[in-house]
């Protein structure tokens, strides 16, 4: 009971940590959305501010060649409309291209999000257990005077692929490892 209990408390503390760094990451992300969403409401908000300067002054240039247009003094009417078509010529020249800067469709391209790596690891949670022990094949060991072989078939999925030997050898003044 002393064991599952311990071991339920690990497993909540360990799951409470994984949902805590999801939280946290979750808000990190949502804030970069959201500065993104400002960042590019304000670049819109320009081009739509200059895109309405171009249409006033726009306006203000058709108006007065609509006005030229019924003057009828032929002399006056060439020396403004020489005017304005300069003033005109200048305006479209100047003019900024009215196509917005942002495209809508990839808007968020930065952020792409695919978690389904973490969702394979998530569903890959399990409690670890320790790899089965090899089965000692000793008809095919040996040992020498300073060399023990030792063979073992591991029929685990985890196989462990060496395992490292020590010995010691006892003498009379000291005992030599190796």
């Amino acid at each position: 009971q002393v064991n599952t209990a311990m071991h339920e408390a690990k497993l909540m503390e360990e799951c409470d940590e994984l949902m805590e760094i999801i939280r946290q990451r979750k808000q990190v992300i949502a804030v970069k959305i959201k500065e993104t969403k400002v960042m590019k409401l304000r670049k819109l908000a320009q081009q739509v501010a200059n895109c309405r300067q171009c249409l006033e002054r726009s306006t203000v240039l058709i108006n007065q060649a609509e006005h030229i247009l019924k003057e009828n003094d032929h002399a006056r009417f060439l020396q403004t409309a020489r005017n304005v078509a300069e003033r005109v010529a200048m305006a479209t020249a100047s003019s900024q291209v009215l196509i917005p800067d942002i495209n809508f469709n990839d808007a968020f391209e930065n952020f792409a999000l695919d978690f389904s790596r973490e969702k394979k690891l998530l569903e890959g949670l399990d409690y670890l257990t320790a790899p089965n022990p090899p089965s000692v094949r000793e008809e095919l060991c040996t040992a020498s005077h300073d060399t023990i072989t030792v063979h073992w078939l591991s029929e685990d999925e985890f196989s462990v692929s060496s395992y490292e030997l020590q010995y010691t050898i006892f003498t009379g003044q000291a005992n030599f490892i190796s």
